[in-house]
């Protein structure tokens, strides 16, 4: 029987127009870091989901991407999710990938990888690539704010809450805080007013710089992070750009794919020349 690979990426999703540039410019290096492994996307949010489709852009959920993959003919797939911690959302995709490759009748090999902020290694190589992208040397008071979207389930949380701490253990002048959940905004300027911290950068950890990265954390809203931080006497210098235009965190989702594809070869006891020898250079 002849294979047909593909990798789908699951990203919790944006309504943010700028969103679907970042996606192509993510499936463009995939599939040229892979020849002939085609990707394929599913968005796990539901609300995010009904925005697009109101919009009338095609949204998936994972379940029927899948599906739409085995009626394409594909027998091997990836799923890469692009969450960052293993909450709510992360499970019950791992749950509905699971569950659909379970089905009796399915001819399609599913292999999935892990939320980014449960691997220490791929946290800390995220972390020298965000530095590594400031446009200008950093003082030694200074401090770069790292703002997710958080969340209030305690598995997720504690993932996050780890992350948090690693943080500075790359560098002393790393900060993350949550849109939703702790160490949240208030705790972030604390702590900065404590310290002295005259100037900040403020980058947003999410896979595309949607509204929350674009309103709620560098906006010119009362409310915004950049706003409430220029308050408390801190120059704030935000950079409104998502992982996925950040160069070596997709070479680190390459990667991950590359170590699924593996999978998918062992799993099949098939050749790797029939993906391209690229997917074993991880």
């Amino acid at each position: 029987m002849s294979t047909r690979t593909g990798v789908l990426f699951a990203t919790p999703g944006t309504s943010c127009g700028t969103a679907m540039g970042v996606y192509d410019q993510i499936s463009r290096a995939a599939a040229l870091r892979f020849p002939g492994v085609e990707p394929r996307w599913c968005y796990t949010s539901g609300p995010v989901r009904r925005k697009l489709v109101a919009q009338s852009i095609a949204a998936p959920d994972p379940v029927e991407a899948l599906s739409a993959m085995q009626a394409e003919g594909f027998t091997r797939v990836a799923v890469m999710p692009l969450h960052l911690s293993d909450g709510m959302e992360f499970r019950e995709l791992a749950e509905q990938v699971a569950a659909w490759t379970r089905r009796p009748g399915v001819p399609v090999t599913a292999v999935m990888g892990h939320a980014l902020l449960t691997s220490e290694a791929d946290w800390r190589r995220t972390l020298n690539a965000l530095l590594s992208t400031l446009p200008e040397a950093l003082g030694e008071n200074d401090r770069i704010i790292l703002a997710v979207h958080g969340s209030l389930d305690p598995e997720g949380s504690r993932t996050l809450l780890r992350a948090a701490q690693l943080c500075r253990t790359v560098d002393p002048r790393l900060m993350l805080g949550m849109l939703l959940g702790k160490p949240d905004l208030d705790d972030v300027v604390r702590a900065c007013t404590a310290a002295g911290v005259r100037k900040a950068w403020l980058l947003p950890c999410m896979v595309v710089a949607g509204y929350s990265a674009r309103e709620e954390i560098a906006g010119t809203g009362e409310r915004s992070w950049a706003c409430t931080l220029e308050r408390a006497g801190i120059e704030t210098v935000p950079v409104i750009r998502g992982l996925g235009e950040v160069a070596g965190v997709v070479a680190l989702w390459l990667d991950s794919i590359g170590r699924l594809l593996a999978e998918l070869v062992a799993a099949n006891g098939t050749g790797p020349e029939e993906l391209g020898s690229a997917f074993i250079k991880t």
